[in-house]
């Protein structure tokens, strides 16, 4: 069945404050839109601003709770895209959508829009329609997403690792490029695979593979 994507998550606009007294060592990560852009590629916020999380309802922070997926634009096309891992405080550039976990997992609403990106497809996060099936089917279909996600969230380290080699070993260096440039190749084409399974995934073919959504259609269409 499909929903408005503001029928199965809440959308919520960051706030702007100015008080550098609300930063601490220690507390929220406070995620601008420079620190987003920064976090869809490496996904580290131990250098991020803190809030003072006794401070939060002092001030007008704008706190989202862990598993929200944030963006700093409106138009799914052109966004950067971040899965929080903790519960963080956003900006005013930022836009915060917090699934319905019971009927909308956080992972397959993350897939779903890298897929709307890599379909140039313009559209607008309160005009988003998704296709639900059964939280048990989103899981299945986000385990192998996640697993082929991770690898590549860890290409340059792998590929850096493997190109450095010669440093501590000087009769492989040439070894060492060939298998780094295989690697590199590997990665390039796990990276086509990754889009190859979205696009067979949420154009609705993989879907078909399972009885219990047919099941739910039937049930909708009555």
């Amino acid at each position: 069945m499909k929903y408005l994507l503001e029928e199965v998550a809440k959308i919520k606009m960051g706030k702007m404050f100015t008080s550098e007294k609300c930063f601490t060592r220690e507390g929220i990560p406070y995620i601008t839109e420079e620190a987003l852009n920064k976090l869809s590629l490496e996904d580290d916020t131990s250098c991020l601003p803190k809030v003072d999380s006794t401070l939060k309802e002092q001030y007008s922070f704008s706190l989202v709770p862990t598993q929200s997926i944030l963006l700093n634009k409106t138009n799914l096309k052109d966004t950067s895209i971040y899965q929080c891992k903790t519960d963080v405080c956003i900006s005013h550039e930022i836009i915060a959508i917090i699934p319905n976990e019971s009927i909308l997992s956080s992972d397959y609403l993350f897939h779903f829009i890298k897929w709307h990106q890599h379909n140039n497809k313009k559209c607008d996060d309160y005009r988003l329609m998704i296709e639900l099936p059964s939280i048990v089917i989103q899981h299945q279909v986000v385990q192998v997403l996640n697993a082929v996600q991770q690898l590549l969230a860890n290409k340059e380290y792998l590929v850096t690792a493997v190109k450095n080699l010669p440093k501590h070993f000087d009769d492989t260096s040439r070894q060492a490029k060939h298998h780094s440039n295989s690697l590199y190749q590997g990665f390039e084409q796990l990276h086509y695979l990754y889009i190859a399974m979205l696009n067979h995934i949420f154009n609705g073919d993989y879907l078909h593979d399972f009885p219990e959504y047919h099941a739910c259609q039937k049930l909708y269409s009555h």
